[in-house]
Parts: C-alpha cells; sequence; structure tokens
C-alpha cells in the first residue's frame, strides 16, 4: 500500500497534466511544483521513483502540447523575443558550438548543454503564459505553497540531514545542496513579499507568513554566507525602490520580519556569518581558500582555451590545472561562464546581467 502522501502526489500531478492539455498554465504550475517537491528524494517517492517515470519530463511534455492542444489560453505576447531572450538564445548557440571546439564531448557536458536549453525553453514558456494577471497570480502562488513544502522539510529535516551543522540534501535535484536550496530560498522571499502585499484576505495572509516564516528558518539551517549576501543586498535593493504609496507598509514588514528572522537566528549562524567580515579569516578560512585557488587555476584555462573548453568540461579539467582541486566546481557563475563558455560567453552573460538590472528598474519606474 503506498503511502498516502505518495497517493497524492500521484493524482495531483496527473491531474495538472490533464489540466495543461486545456490550460498549458497547468503545465507550467505542475513542472515547478515538481522542481520543488521532487519525489525521487525522499521516502514517500520511493513507490513512485520504483514506477521509472520522469516526472518533469512527463511535466514538460504535456506542457508543450498544451501549447497547441490549449492554443486559446496562451496570451499573444509582443515583442515575439525580447532582446534578452535573444541574448540567452546566443548563449545556446555558444554552448552548442563549444561542444565542437571544447575540449571534448563528455558526459558532463552533454548533460549540462541539456539543462542549458531545457531551462531556456521553460523560461520562455514561463514569460508567455505569465503574461497575464490570472497566470502570474497562480505561478506566485506556486512559489508560496512550494517555499512552504521545502520550509517545512527543512523545520522537521533528520539529523542526518545535517552536514557540519548546516541543512543539507533538501528538495528537488537542482536544489538539494545547502547553497543552492539557500540561493533558491532567498529568492523565494521578495515574492513571498509579493503575494502578502497583493493579497487582501488574511487567510491568505496568514499563509504567506507562515511561508515566509519557515523559509527563512531553512536558510539560517542552511548557514550559507552567499545566501546571507544576497539577502542583504535584495533588502537594500527593495527598500530604495519602494513604491511610494506602500513606502511604510513595506518598511514595516521589513522590521517586523527582521526582527522575527534574528529570534530564529542562533550562534553558530553568527558565528559563520561573522567570517565575512574578519580579515584574518578570509585569508585561513579552507572554503575561502579553495575557491580563490580554483579561481586562479580558472585564469589559467581562460589563457590557454580563451574560446572555451565547453559546458560542463570544468570539472573535467580543473585536475590538469590544480590537483588539489580535482573535480571540483568553481562555486562562480560568473568564471564558470567564462572557463566554459569561453570570453564571448562571458562578455554575453554580463550583457545580459546589465540587461537585467536595467529592466528591473524599468518595472520599479513603471510599477506606480
Amino acid at each position: 500500500m503506498w503511502p498516502i502522501r505518495s497517493i497524492s502526489y500521484f493524482v495531483v500531478f496527473w491531474g495538472a497534466c490533464v489540466a495543461a492539455l486545456v490550460n498549458p498554465i497547468w503545465g507550467v504550475i505542475n513542472y515547478m511544483f515538481v522542481y520543488q517537491a521532487n519525489p525521487t528524494a525522499t521516502w514517500w517517492g520511493k513507490p513512485l521513483t520504483d514506477m521509472g517515470m520522469r516526472f518533469s519530463l512527463i511535466a514538460a511534455g504535456f506542457t508543450l502540447v498544451g501549447l497547441v492542444t490549449g492554443r486559446k489560453k496562451v496570451p499573444d505576447v509582443r515583442p515575439l523575443v525580447s532582446l534578452w531572450e535573444v541574448g540567452a538564445l546566443g548563449l545556446i548557440l555558444i554552448a552548442a558550438l563549444n561542444l565542437v571546439i571544447g575540449v571534448g564531448y563528455t558526459s558532463s557536458a552533454a548533460f549540462e548543454f541539456e539543462k542549458l536549453w531545457k531551462v531556456l525553453l521553460f523560461v520562455m514558456i514561463l514569460t508567455r503564459l505569465g503574461s497575464t494577471r490570472r497566470n502570474l497570480t497562480m505561478i506566485v502562488w506556486t512559489l508560496v505553497l512550494g517555499s512552504m513544502y521545502l520550509g517545512y522539510d527543512a523545520y522537521t529535516a533528520p539529523p542526518h540531514a545535517f552536514v557540519s551543522g548546516r541543512l543539507d540534501k533538501i528538495g528537488g535535484p537542482d536544489i538539494n545542496t545547502t547553497s543552492g536550496a539557500a540561493a533558491h530560498l532567498v529568492s523565494m522571499l521578495p515574492i513571498l513579499g509579493v503575494a502578502f502585499l497583493t493579497t487582501t484576505r488574511l487567510r491568505y495572509k496568514a499563509v504567506v507568513a507562515l511561508s515566509g516564516a519557515l523559509v527563512v528558518n531553512a536558510v539560517i539551517l542552511c548557514r550559507t554566507r552567499s545566501a546571507f549576501i544576497g539577502f542583504a543586498c535584495g533588502g537594500v535593493a527593495a527598500l530604495l525602490l519602494t513604491p511610494k504609496a506602500r513606502r511604510f507598509t513595506i518598511y514595516g514588514l521589513f522590521i517586523i520580519g527582521g526582527m522575527a528572522g534574528y529570534s530564529l537566528t542562533d550562534n553558530l549562524f553568527w558565528d559563520r556569518m561573522a567570517t565575512l567580515l574578519d580579515p584574518h579569516l578570509v585569508e585561513t578560512d579552507q572554503a575561502t581558500a579553495v575557491r580563490k585557488q580554483i579561481w586562479e587555476a580558472s585564469l589559467h584555462i581562460i589563457a590557454d582555451y580563451p574560446q572555451g573548453i565547453g559546458p560542463g568540461n570544468f570539472t573535467q579539467i580543473i585536475g590538469s590545472y590544480d590537483a588539489r582541486h580535482n573535480r571540483r566546481a568553481t562555486h562562480n557563475s560568473l568564471v564558470v561562464c567564462f572557463v566554459e563558455l569561453g570570453i564571448q560567453g562571458g562578455v554575453l552573460f554580463l550583457m545580459m546581467v546589465c540587461g537585467s538590472i536595467y529592466l528591473l528598474f524599468r518595472c520599479a519606474k513603471l510599477a506606480p
């Protein structure tokens, strides 16, 4: 007999697949649901995993079919392809070229390239289907409930889910590391803020508040310094870009949320965050030292392969430049972009980052 949670997941998943044939937004919701509540990493998901189903692939397939069968539900978007999407397509083309001119077509190269074009395809579908108020509201609440699930998963995590006092192995395959989960959850906080401010019913606000509390608690349990820096920078940006009509409301929520978040922290969390301000620890901290060594080796790789080594090949080649860090990742998106996609890919990536910042400021001006 399957656990009740397994049965519920199975029913909801296939219900959303069928609904996607009528309205493809349900396919997007289903895919996001799978991304966050990944059954393959849970005890209750074993019966589903044993079936050999690829839930994300099935959800994506039904979404693509739904774009045809539910064409009337697909919003008409202009322009057909935005300048930012042109840049993303450029990255895909550069990555495809580097599969040929890089250091070789490896299994990791094939895996990372497949992930890259899948993410791009999903983003393009998401931006089109999410261009109406109703669909955007559905997406926001999917993230609210998904974040609540991840936060609850962290809150109830057993002792073996922690590595050196840091929460590990929660969520889907792309966010089941300490840093990945923390980065994802921190990026959910402004979306939770949007949901809280835009809903008018108190019971819905209570749901968002509970989700936010669980998310903050999970981020604290991850004890990730990069997430802490991201939260601090995002908080400053949010305060500076706050619409005048809601400025005092948002400031008040920041104060209340900050006090509540602080009450959840412990000495272990602040001891780790304190290393960001200690110049001696910056030089001696093992994680920091390892990153600096990897980045120094990356500069040598870029000098030898200015055209790029190919997507996913960094872990295959880093050992040749620094044997201490064989098969280690860069822990830096910009560095890995320059190394794997070449100088042209790194420059294009930087242009897309600048374009994203411009679009955010434009949105802030248009919001009132």
